[in-house]
Formats: C-alpha cells, structure tokens, sequence
C-alpha cells in the first residue's frame, strides 16, 4: 500500500483509501452473497437470523463507532477495519464445505511457508520485500524481517498463531512429512521476526499441549506410533539444525532484541504515566484527544500505546471500553464455537500476545486474518454438499 500510495494510515487522500482493500474485497463478497438469491434485503435477514450470536457485537462495534465520532472526534475506521472486518470474515468462513475447506487450507499452509522462507532469507541479505512503515515514517534501520505480513509483531503473532493451530490439528489436510516440515520451519521463522512475547507464548502453549498429551497418554489414552517415531527422527535433526543455525548466527536477531529492546519495556511502563493526567471525568468518559496527544508526544510514545486495553481505556474511558470489551470476549465464544475443540488455546495464544502491543487498538487486517485461519485450518468435520 505504501509504495502504491494508497494512504491507509497517512492524512489525506480519499476516504476509499482509509480502508484496506481486504477489507473492501471481503465486503463485496458479503454482498455477492447476500444477493445470491436475487433480493438482498432477505438475503441479509436470512444470513444475520443464523448468526445471532454477532448481534451484541455488532452493536458494540456501531456504539463504539458513534461515540467515537460524535463525542470524542476520533476515526471510526480503527472498529471497522479490526473488528467489522473480522466479522465479515466470521460470517463468509463458517460452515465451509469439506472440499473447499481443504483447498483454502492448502493454500494458507502454502502462504505461511513461503511467509516463514521469506523471513529467513530477509534476515540473511539484510533486504526488506515489504517496507516497515511506522505512522507515514519508513524505519529503514529494523534489523527484523517483514515478509509479507509488513510488520514483525504481525509477522510473530500470525506464525506464533499457526505453530499452535498445528500443534491443535490444523495440520490435517497436509500428509505427516510436510506437516512436521511445516511446523519446523514456521516455529524457527519466529526467530527472525523477533517477537518476544510472541515466542515465549508460542513456547508455553507448545509446552503445555505436550504435558497435556504425555498426561492422558500415561493415564493410559490410546496414541499413534508413527507420530512417536516420527518425534523421534525429527527431534535431534531438529536440534541439530537449531546448533547449526545458532553458529551461523541466525538468532542474532531475537538474542539481540532480549539484550537491547530498543526503549520498549519502557515504553510499556512509560504509558501508565499517562494516567496522572487525566481527570475522573476523562477517565469515564474519554479525555480531550488533543490535550492526550500532546502528553502522548511529550512522553515519546507515538509509535503507539503498547498495550490495547490500556490504549482503550486512555483513548475512549472506562465506560465505552467496559461496554465494549464484553461484547469482544462474546465474539470469540462465537468463533470459538464455530471451530473444532482447542481453538479456544489459539484465541488465548492471540489475546495474550495481543496485550503487550497496540494490536486491537488501531486499524489492523491481523485479527481478521486470525479468524480466517482459526475458520479452516481448525474447521468442523462437515460432508462435501454446500451448506
């Protein structure tokens, strides 16, 4: 987009511009779909009467829109991008037939390898295919990689996401060998990308899964052998590869961002000052975004508020964050529900990586992303005939 000039998160331009053209394909999809049978009014009372369970989220996501333009003068584009988008998302990807199901997964696994090489190769030439683009600024000193996701944190969170999605079942529809080549090479990409939190909640997940299974299998639960053998061969190889790799120094990139953080530790406890400025009303309703801005450049946070709740809370008050934020907690019961068991690992994964960045709180294609993942690689078993 950047080199396009299509100004997404720069002033000026058209108002088309402010919106990501995922986000504008995936609306016009909707629409196609709605009008399939020739009337789009009943069309679209047909498809929300089967997805009630959107309705407390949707409202949440026109309240948050109108308060936020009305009252506190800000861009709606942030709910309409990160979360009306996610749900459109929701409502083109449930029930998808066996056969379709398994080609988008194909070409997601495909997607993420490629994303995963990329990154290596990034790393290696010291060369960016995707330029990071910080708030109309181009960083051309970032030492991690962006492949084709455009930012590191998204490029951590997404192949963070999909290692956990394998380690859940996602990996079905690919035959064993390449399943196993996929998680290893998509857990070794998080290296170069550089996310810590990222890495260390892949990690935990990873390791919890494992105890979970050694458990029920010491309790006595039935297991496939040629999984075992399979672990067998691929852990040494795999920590051959990681020695080798090491030597070669490919971790540079995430030992050195553990070593030197770049001032983002203190840039996570620097945004809590924020707070002595606000009055009790600000902090309910909302304070006045020039007034918070003004502190936000003084305390040198305009990269972003790294944290979503926290960026919530400062930008638009306890009170339509309170409201908000349980109708988001519905929306991923919801997805949730839609997916097979174990997706309710991979949402936690995201949310707790979510955390430690502005993540949620700005315009953002990553959660969209996240569900369209979660929809197909951890899909439920349907027959073959179009739902």
């Amino acid at each position: 987009l950047y080199w396009l000039g299509w100004q997404y998160f720069d002033t000026g331009g058209s108002p088309i511009e402010k919106f990501h053209p995922a986000v504008l394909v995936t609306l016009g999809l909707v629409l196609l779909t709605i009008s399939a049978n020739g009337n789009p009014l009943s069309g679209l009372v047909s498809l929300m009467d089967r997805n009630r369970e959107l309705y407390p989220f949707l409202a949440a996501n026109v309240f948050m829109m109108a308060y936020a333009s009305v009252v506190l003068k800000l861009p709606v584009t942030n709910f309409i991008e990160t979360f009306i988008g996610a749900a459109l998302i929701a409502l083109m990807f449930q029930n998808l037939p066996e056969t379709e199901g398994r080609r988008l997964a194909w070409v997601i696994h495909a997607l993420f390898f490629a994303n995963a090489v990329l990154g290596f190769y990034e790393q290696f030439a010291g060369w960016h295919l995707t330029p990071l683009v910080v708030n109309g600024e181009e960083l051309t000193d970032e030492p991690r990689s962006t492949a084709l996701f455009g930012h590191p944190l998204a490029n951590a969170i997404l192949m963070g996401g999909y290692v956990v999605m394998l380690a859940l079942g996602g990996g079905r529809d690919l035959p064993i060998a390449l399943r196993s080549v996929c998680f290893l090479v998509a857990l070794a990409s998080m290296v170069p990308f550089g996310g810590r939190a990222a890495t260390g909640a892949t990690l935990a997940c990873l390791l919890c899964l494992g105890a979970r299974r050694g458990w029920a299998v010491f309790r006595g639960e039935s297991f496939d052998r040629s999984i075992v053998l399979a672990v067998l061969v691929i852990v040494p190889l795999a920590g051959l590869a990681l020695l080798t790799a090491f030597e070669l120094g490919a971790f540079d990139t995430l030992t050195n961002r553990l070593a030197d953080d770049g001032g983002s530790a203190g840039t996570r406890i620097e945004m809590f000052q924020l707070f002595r400025y606000l009055s009790l009303e600000d902090l309910i309703f909302g304070p006045d975004q020039a007034v918070l801005m003004t502190w936000v450049r003084l305390h040198g946070l305009e990269y972003g508020i790294e944290s979503f709740v926290v960026a919530f809370v400062l930008n638009y008050g306890l009170l339509p964050t309170g409201i908000f934020f349980p109708a988001l907690a519905q929306f991923f019961c919801y997805v949730k529900r839609l997916c097979r068991p174990g997706a309710g690992i991979a949402l936690l994964y995201f949310l707790a990586v979510a955390l430690t960045s502005t993540s949620l709180s700005s315009k953002s294609p990553a959660l969209s992303m996240y569900v369209m993942m979660l929809l197909v690689l951890l899909r439920l078993d349907r027959g073959s005939s179009r739902h």
